[in-house]
C-alpha cells in the first residue's frame, strides 16, 4: 500500500491561511513523553489485531507493520531513551477493558468488539492482564514511570492522567503511539483543551492507513498543537537545561 499522500498541513503548505497556527514556547524542564497504547494487541505482529491484519488484509498489514517496526518503534525508543537520560517524566497508557467481561466499556465499544470477534475471530481490545494488553517489550516501562490503564480512546476521559501530570509540574506533552487517528489524536486534543502544550511526533505514530495518519495530524496541527519529527524533538531536548521543573 502506497504511503504517497500529501504532506501534513503547515504554514508552508497553506500560505496565507487566515487562522493563526498553534504556537507556544516549550520549557523542556516541564515536558513529559506520553506513549499511547503501544501494546502487544496492536504493535506486536504476532498477536492481536496486527496478526489478524496479516491473515485477512495483507496489503494493509504490509504498510502498517512495516511502519511500526521500521519507523515508529525505533523512533519511540530513541525518544524514550532521550527523556530518560534528561530525567524527564514518561507516562504510558494502555487501552482496553479493565474487567474481563468488558462491562466497564461504553456500549458502542462493546458492540464494536463483539462485531469484530464475530467477523474476524479477533476482538478489537483485550482486557487488563492479558498478554495482548501489555506494552511491547521494546518499550517496556521503567519502575519509576507511570502506566495508566484507560477504557476510552482519550486518556483524559477515563483516568486521572491530567492530575498526575500536573502534580509533576508538566506543561508540555510529547505524544507518540498508536493509533494516530484514534487514541493518539483523541488524547492529544483533550490535552490541548485542558491547557497543555501538545506535540505529536509524526514519525513515532502509526495507524492502519497512511491517509488517515496524515489527515489526523493535519487537523491537529491547524487547531490544537504542533507536529514535529523525532529528530526535532531530540535536538530541542539536547539543547535544553537538565533537571527538574
Amino acid at each position: 500500500m502506497s504511503d504517497d499522500v500529501p504532506p501534513i498541513d503547515s504554514p508552508e503548505t497553506l500560505p496565507g491561511w487566515h487562522m493563526p497556527w498553534p504556537s507556544f514556547d516549550v520549557d523542556w524542564r516541564k515536558a513529559a513523553l506520553v506513549v499511547v497504547d503501544m501494546q502487544n494487541y496492536g504493535c506486536n505482529p504476532d498477536l492481536g489485531v496486527a496478526r489478524m491484519l496479516a491473515l485477512r488484509y495483507p496489503e494493509i498489514a504490509a504498510y502498517y507493520v512495516a511502519r511500526l517496526t521500521g519507523t515508529v518503534i525505533p523512533n519511540a525508543r530513541r525518544l524514550l531513551a532521550a527523556f530518560r537520560a534528561a530525567r524527564r517524566p514518561v507516562a504510558f497508557t494502555r487501552h482496553g477493558p479493565l474487567l474481563p467481561d468488558g462491562s466497564d466499556m461504553i456500549a458502542r465499544r462493546r458492540r464494536r468488539d463483539a462485531e469484530s470477534s464475530t467477523s474476524t475471530n479477533t476482538p478489537v481490545l483485550w482486557h487488563r492482564g492479558t498478554p495482548e494488553h501489555a506494552i511491547i517489550d521494546a518499550l517496556a516501562p521503567g519502575a519509576d514511570e507511570l502506566v495508566i490503564d484507560k477504557n476510552t480512546s482519550s486518556a483524559f476521559n477515563s483516568t486521572g492522567i491530567e492530575w498526575l501530570l500536573r502534580n509533576q509540574g508538566i506543561e508540555t506533552l510529547v505524544v507518540v503511539g498508536m493509533a494516530t487517528d484514534m487514541c493518539v489524536e483523541s488524547t492529544a486534543r483533550d490535552a490541548a483543551d485542558r491547557g497543555f502544550n501538545v506535540i505529536i511526533v509524526d514519525d513515532a505514530a502509526a495507524t492502519f492507513f497512511a491517509r488517515h495518519h496524515r489527515d489526523a495530524l493535519s487537523g491537529f496541527a491547524r487547531v490544537f498543537g504542533q507536529v514535529w519529527t523525532t529528530q526535532r524533538v531530540l535536538d530541542a531536548l539536547a539543547r535544553a537545561p537538565r533537571g527538574g521543573a
